[in-house]
């Protein structure tokens, strides 16, 4: 094949140097790009590949395929080759396996960045027949254009197939043909892609490993680099859990590692379509109760049409790891297509999507459910208790009970003299059960351990006329509230295994393996608590003296038998607040049959942040559907829910200004700010869907009125952010920001007061606060503010960031935002993990959406990131200074998505907060984020 070069015919485009932070027209290579399309014949490829040889550098990119969202990147660099740093014009030469991006493709673009001086490429296209194509730098298959200096060519429509590139550049020969032989370049290509195999083979298995890790423990699907869970791995029906373990195990044996990786997508796929079709059908409901008819009769058409593939890809994955290659391909085809259905019924216009939220998901709703045990208290471990005997717990978030699948036929709660007692009027203090409440013959009695332990024996007492049961401790004497048992089948036995610190464990026997109950705390708080601990465990008990806490007991063994799982969320504006949401939260139950055929019932709850909204008396927060108060969430309010019905609405208030979300720059220096390398940064920040800048300096100059300038011209909010450790006055600083600010539009700007406060204590940081705010607003009544919590390594700020919260005083200004920045998320080889996943960051954050709830305010996520250094010089990288492309290895999210950026790190989306969701299978290089509300 010859070299090639573009024939500019006397008509070589030329750009003004470009410009990327303080580095004015500094960068004067443009990236040339060389283009073809691979047109691929019907039939099967056995593999493919080229070798590229050329000087200084090359980077090949080929067309993306799997883009969801207008903010995705057109194409995708798969191979780089650089000359060394010490011979920077030296030849180089890039091997690059086109394999995996041709396959099952019609037609793909080959898109080369490297110097104007040409390349030379030969490659082959070895087909399943035993045909062969030769691919490589002919001529007339090739068109070249010139770029700005900084283009990233990732975004360029040129990446995609069918973009007309008749008004580039023809190419020239500029250096003779080499020429090998068919045979021996297929040979060592063939070598190659066997050796490229491996590697990717290797990388697929370990990502394998992870997501089925990830499936099994925690029941997280992996999809397009996005997490998607609730609840816990126990949610999952138990045949995926078999095949995620029979995969692991081909795994661990090295047997068909190819084939575990499609089936470890097809598995992941089908997780992640069946709840989405879960969610259309609850969406059905959802329009219903929103009075929404045509939506409604849409999901319901969807519904009909979709289903039959998910069943079909069921019954093919229950065949797993029997499946045979071309099966796995049949498999992966349909659930493929089935998700890009499904992701149709999305719409960036919420008043025309079919579908608003994942399942379990609640945008715009600081008041919805989390993925958390905290909110309803229904981690056992979290009691200090621990069940001792083999057993599978599922604690849904949607439930006061956790489930308990026992494996034999005896459970064991352990722990109770490990528990400190609470609070001790008659001693000795003894946290541990004294009795149980057990229902006989039709009436509530109170057991007390026998000198062997029994507290029940089903051949001495008969059997039990209900299916629960009571574990008492004696609250005068720092024991806790009681434990339920809701039992499935009935126990034979009960049994208090006892020492001198009272009772160290309890144990219950059944007739065979595998019985089921439910255990929670049915009492939230205690009301008159000496008078409760005289009546709760006197013996026999007084029917009338605790009839409301029997009443709670059996609110709940019926409930427990509609035991919620699942959610999905639909909003609609309200007609008559246009600061308002009516939202409505359908839920989907596990239903039971107990032994003792005990009635069930459906309840349909109240999100207990919502319950918290109405107890702190939060304006405009209101539930519209007939709901009852059935107990109480303790500190979060009432237990309130809709009795006998699977769907409950209500009005959610929403602050009265926009949501933004953005970037953070560094730019403490004294000649980064109003330059013309912002103008760049501005560009890839409007890029990825950003609609905020927040460039840290402490200038109220020309230049930074400048950069504020730019800003509202590009659509972006520009806020200010100081360090005030090095201004004279900070709040003369702010004073004269307003007057130079006060007259542009309300989302032009906003003034993030001081960047992670750690110099005083919280008294005195509060005071400032309030002086900054009232300079501000002598002037400017228009723009928003962002006060932030005092830094994690600032006074009184630790647990972080719910002591940083509880020390921070609202100013009482409408218009501002109580913002916290959080890094916890950072140099993991992959996320979510074994240690940390969306769970842990929403619990880690409740204290925030308290603050929130308690104070009326808004609040902000304001720096949030995931990142590792770079082994490269950012400011000297070649990829800049040459003219090849200043790249970028975008994967956008919904809103603002992972970002490889130079000296900008990631803001979050102001509003309510913002959450983590997306994947990582490699070390995250920026901030990840999708915005909850």
């Amino acid at each position: 094949m010859p070299w090639i070069a573009p024939d500019w015919q006397s008509r070589e485009p030329n750009f003004e140097p470009g410009s990327l932070f303080w580095r004015t027209r500094e960068f004067n290579a443009s990236p040339v790009l060389y283009r073809t399309v691979v047109n691929l014949p019907a039939k099967s490829l056995r593999f493919a590949a080229v070798r590229i040889q050329t000087r200084r550098y090359a980077y090949l990119f080929v067309t993306r395929f799997d883009r969801f969202s207008d903010l995705d990147p057109f194409g995708k660099l798969i191979a780089r080759a650089e000359a060394p740093k010490e011979k920077p014009d030296a030849g180089v030469e890039l091997l690059a396996d086109l394999t995996p991006h041709l396959l099952d493709k019609k037609s793909v673009v080959l898109a080369l960045s490297a110097p104007s001086s040409g390349f030379r490429m030969e490659g082959v296209l070895v087909f399943g027949d035993g045909s062969t194509q030769i691919l490589g730098s002919e001529p007339k298959l090739w068109r070249a254009q010139k770029f700005p200096p900084l283009t990233v060519l990732e975004f360029e429509p040129c990446m995609r197939p069918d973009f007309d590139d008749s008004n580039w550049f023809p190419v020239k020969v500029v250096n003779g043909a080499t020429t090998m032989p068919k045979s021996q370049l297929t040979a060592e290509l063939k070598a190659f892609v066997e050796s490229s195999q491996k590697e990717r083979l290797k990388c697929q298995t370990d990502e394998a490993r992870w997501r089925l890790n990830l499936l099994r423990s925690k029941g997280i699907t992996i999809v397009d680099d996005e997490a998607f869970g609730w609840g816990g791995a126990g949610r999952l029906p138990e045949w995926i859990h078999q095949i995620a373990d029979k995969l692991l195990e081909s795994l661990t044996k090295g047997e068909n590692a190819e084939n575990v990786f499609l089936a470890t997508e097809a598995l992941s796929l089908f997780v992640w379509a069946s709840d989405e079709l879960t969610n259309l059908a609850n969406h059905i409901k959802l329009w219903r109760a929103l009075r929404q008819p045509e939506r409604a009769q849409s999901c319901e058409g969807q519904v009909k049409n979709l289903q039959p593939m998910l069943q079909k890809a069921e019954v093919l994955l229950k065949r797993l790891p029997l499946l045979k290659t071309g099966e796995l391909t049949e498999v992966l085809a349909i659930l493929q297509m089935l998700r890009q259905r499904l992701l149709a019924l999305r719409h960036p216009d919420m008043d025309k999507a079919l579908v608003i939220n994942d399942l379990n998901w609640g945008l715009e709703n600081k008041f919805g459910w989390f993925d958390t045990t905290a909110l309803l208290d229904n981690d056992i471990s979290r009691w200090g208790l621990r069940i001792t005997t083999p057993a599978n717990v599922f604690a849904s978030p949607l439930s006061p009970a956790a489930l308990v699948t026992v494996k034999g036929t005896e459970f064991t709660l352990a722990g109770w003299e490990t528990l400190k007692p609470l609070r001790v009027y008659r001693k000795p203090a003894d946290p541990t059960p004294v009795c149980v409440w057990v229902v006989l013959n039709g009436k509530v009695q109170s057991l007390r351990p026998q000198p062997d332990g029994t507290v029940y024996d089903r051949t001495q007492h008969g059997r039990m006329s209900e299916n629960w049961m009571l574990l008492v401790c004696d609250l005068s004497r720092g024991g806790d509230l009681p434990v339920q048992l809701v039992f499935l089948q009935m126990p034979t036995k009960v049994v208090f295994q006892r020492s001198e610190k009272g009772t160290t464990a309890v144990t219950v026997t059944f007739d065979k393996p595998g019985a089921r109950l439910f255990v929670l705390k049915p009492l939230k708080e205690w009301r008159g608590l000496l008078r409760m601990a005289q009546v709760m465990t006197r013996t026999p008990l007084n029917e009338p003296e605790v009839a409301q806490y029997i009443q709670q007991c059996r609110l709940w063994s019926r409930a427990l038998l509609c035991y919620p799982v699942t959610f999905s969320e639909a909003f609609v504006r309200d007609p008559e607040n246009p600061h308002a949401l009516i939202v409505a939260n359908a839920y989907n139950y596990w239903e039971f049959q107990d032994e003792w055929r005990t009635e069930p019932l459906k309840l349909a709850p109240l999100p207990p942040l919502a319950s918290y909204g109405l107890l702190k008396g939060y304006p405009g927060l209101s539930i519209l559907s007939e709901a009852k108060v059935l107990g109480s969430w303790g500190v979060w309010g009432d237990h309130i829910a809709v009795v006998g019905n699977d769907v409950i609405v209500y009005r959610v208030p929403i602050h009265p200004f926009k949501r933004f979300g953005g970037f953070t720059a560094f730019c403490f220096g004294p000649t980064d700010i109003g330059v013309p390398g912002n103008l760049t940064e501005l560009d890839l920040i409007k890029r990825t869907g950003a609609n905020s800048f927040r460039p840290q300096h402490n200038r109220t100059d020309d230049a930074a009125m400048q950069l504020v300038r730019w800003c509202v011209e590009r659509g972006l909010q520009h806020v200010f952010n100081v360090d005030e450790k090095w201004i004279e006055d900070v709040v003369e600083h702010y004073r004269k920001l307003a007057q130079l600010c006060k007259d542009l539009p309300p989302d032009a700007v906003a003034y993030d007061l001081l960047n992670e406060p750690e110099t005083r204590e919280p008294r005195a940081y509060n005071a400032l606060l309030r002086r900054i705010t009232k300079a501000i607003r002598e002037v400017d009544k228009t723009h928003l503010i962002y006060a932030e919590v005092i830094a994690p390594w600032g006074p009184g700020a630790q647990p972080y960031p719910e002591a940083a919260f509880a020390n921070l005083e609202p100013t009482g200004d409408p218009l501002t935002v109580y913002s916290f920045h959080d890094y916890e998320y950072r140099l993991m080889p992959r996320y979510p993990n074994e240690r940390v996943d969306i769970r842990t960051l929403l619990e880690r954050w409740l204290p925030a959406f308290k603050f929130s709830i308690d104070h009326r305010a808004p609040i902000h996520l304001g720096e949030f990131g995931g990142f590792e250094q770079t082994e490269e010089d950012i400011y000297g990288n070649r990829c800049a200074h040459h003219d090849c492309s200043l790249t970028t290895s975008a994967s956008l999210t919904d809103l603002v998505g992972t970002f490889t950026t130079t000296a900008t790190e990631a803001s979050s989306a102001s509003g309510e907060t913002a959450a983590l969701k997306r994947a990582s299978s490699k070390k995250p290089t920026a901030a990840i984020l999708v915005g909850k509300g």
